[in-house]
């Protein structure tokens, strides 16, 4: 258990760097903003650019691997939804912003790095291949409810065309469809763009964590701390369980893989939704509080799910 906990620790502490950084006013509160965005705007774009575009899709994209995993996402978004609605007394739209709290995994920021330490780079094909849909199924789900509930007068279309909005302002799935693009049309990318892709790529990560803790810094425990527990048992436990069970008993997927997925699975909540709360000023103050408090508890439950994957 220790070697694994000193396997998860170092991601952690440069977390905890951009959090001491921020409180100590080593750095300003802009300084991180624009840490931030450059991490989640440019670099990250990169990365998943070029993981998509080199992903061999032939090999990892089958039914079996995104069934496993989102097939408890949409149980999980739904039991966190009906969670907000009957047992905290959200209103409907506030019980989506819950659910996709619920349901959204800081896959990218803390699933690559962590798996990489855990299991080795191999490991991260399961990752890239979860991740090329992540946002996109998260954004499409999240936001149809969201703006079904808000429709009033508004047909299917209009409800489309949000969507549609939506997801193309977001420099996460811009990324992923390019990558797509790429791939599927067998373009060679240009040895210098390839390279200066990659080292945008390398920074991604390790900005990105210093940035995720010193925004971290801002948000304050609040009063409504059951519902955040309730939050934390489903993402953190029951999320990774159901996967664990789906990829083991349902369809029965190599060891490696399914690994890589429970893991991912047991990831806290990560900025996004926050950020998704923060577009329709629902339930902010959830989702803002679930993030912190999942993040700093996840270090010792995502120890436990490796121990026990071990």
């Amino acid at each position: 258990m220790l070697n694994i906990l000193i396997t998860v620790l170092p991601v952690f502490m440069i977390i905890g760097a951009g959090y001491l950084a921020v409180w100590r006013q080593l750095i300003s509160k802009e300084a991180v903003d624009a840490l931030a965005k450059y991490a989640q705007q440019f670099a990250i774009p990169c990365l998943l650019f070029l993981a998509v575009a080199n992903l061999d899709l032939n090999e990892y994209f089958h039914l079996p691997l995104f069934a496993a995993y989102y097939v408890p996402a949409l149980v999980i978004f739904i039991t966190g939804a009906c969670v907000g609605r009957f047992l905290f007394n959200r209103t409907p739209a506030q019980s989506v912003a819950v659910g996709f709290t619920t349901l959204f995994s800081n896959m990218v920021l803390l699933g690559f790095p962590i798996l990489e330490r855990a299991y080795g780079a191999d490991a991260l094909s399961t990752n890239y291949t979860l991740a090329s849909v992540h946002v996109l199924f998260c954004y499409i789900l999240g936001i149809t409810c969201m703006e079904t509930l808000r429709a009033g007068g508004n047909g299917p279309v209009a409800i489309f065309q949000t969507v549609f909005k939506a997801i193309f302002k977001n420099a996460l799935a811009i990324g992923l469809l390019l990558g797509f693009a790429v791939n599927l049309s067998n373009l060679t990318i240009p040895s210098t763009m390839n390279a200066a892709l990659e080292m945008m790529s390398r920074s991604a990560l390790p900005v990105a964590l210093f940035a995720l803790g010193g925004v971290l810094n801002r948000y304050k425990l609040t009063s409504n701390l059951p519902e955040v527990a309730a939050v934390t048992v489903i993402k953190l436990f029951l999320f990774p369980a159901l996967v664990f069970i789906m990829a083991t008993y349902v369809f029965e997927l190599p060891t490696q893989v399914r690994n890589s997925m429970v893991v991912i699975a047991a990831m806290p909540p990560g900025i996004n939704t926050y950020i998704f709360a923060s577009m329709y000023n629902r339930a902010t103050q959830t989702a803002a509080t679930s993030v912190v408090i999942c993040t700093g508890i996840s270090v010792f439950t995502i120890t436990a799910w490796l121990a026990f994957l071990s």
